[in-house]
Formats: C-alpha cells, structure tokens, sequence
C-alpha cells in the first residue's frame, strides 16, 4: 500500500511514542504546523523535510517516497543498532601489517 508523507509521518510519531513513551519530537516551527502535516493539509519544505529527517532518523527519500534500501531501520532502538554494528565491525577484516 503506498502511503503518503503524512501517513509516513504519523507512522514515525506512533513509532516514536511506542519506543520512548514519550511525547515525539516536533521538529518543525510549530506544533500547529506540525499538524498541518499530519493532517495533509500541507506540504513540507526542504528546511522541513531535512529537520524531520534528522529527527527521526529517516532519510529524506523515505519521508518524500516511502522508499528505502532499509524501510524498517527508523524501527530499530538505539541498542539494537549499536548491536548490529558492533556486530559488523568485529567481522571486518583484520589488515595484515
């Protein structure tokens, strides 16, 4: 099902709340502008988009397209990344001196 950006956003929120149990971020000038993109009833800007992105650590193509290499990384919590990571970097290879 394709989504648009304020259903996007309303999943980020929910997906926010459900983490932290706590109010999300508002990333934008104003919570009535921030309701006005969850409502749809306007369109982000740029400086909105890369603000939003930031804050809840999605890509700007994520929040404009729905698309992502990864959709479901905004998801993982902090430790869980860390985890993976650390994961990552103990099969690098180790350079030969």
């Amino acid at each position: 099902m394709d989504q648009s950006f304020s259903e996007r956003l309303k999943q980020l929120c929910d997906d926010y709340y459900c983490d932290y149990q706590d109010m999300p971020p508002c990333p934008v000038s104003s919570y009535t502008r921030m309701n006005s993109l969850l409502g749809g009833t306007r369109k982000p800007t740029m400086e909105e988009l890369v603000k939003i992105s930031e804050a809840y650590d999605v890509s700007i193509n994520y929040l404009l397209t729905g698309d992502e290499l990864f959709p479901s990384l905004h998801r993982l919590k902090k430790k869980e990344a860390e985890k993976i990571l650390s994961t990552i970097e103990e099969l690098r290879p180790t350079p030969d001196i």
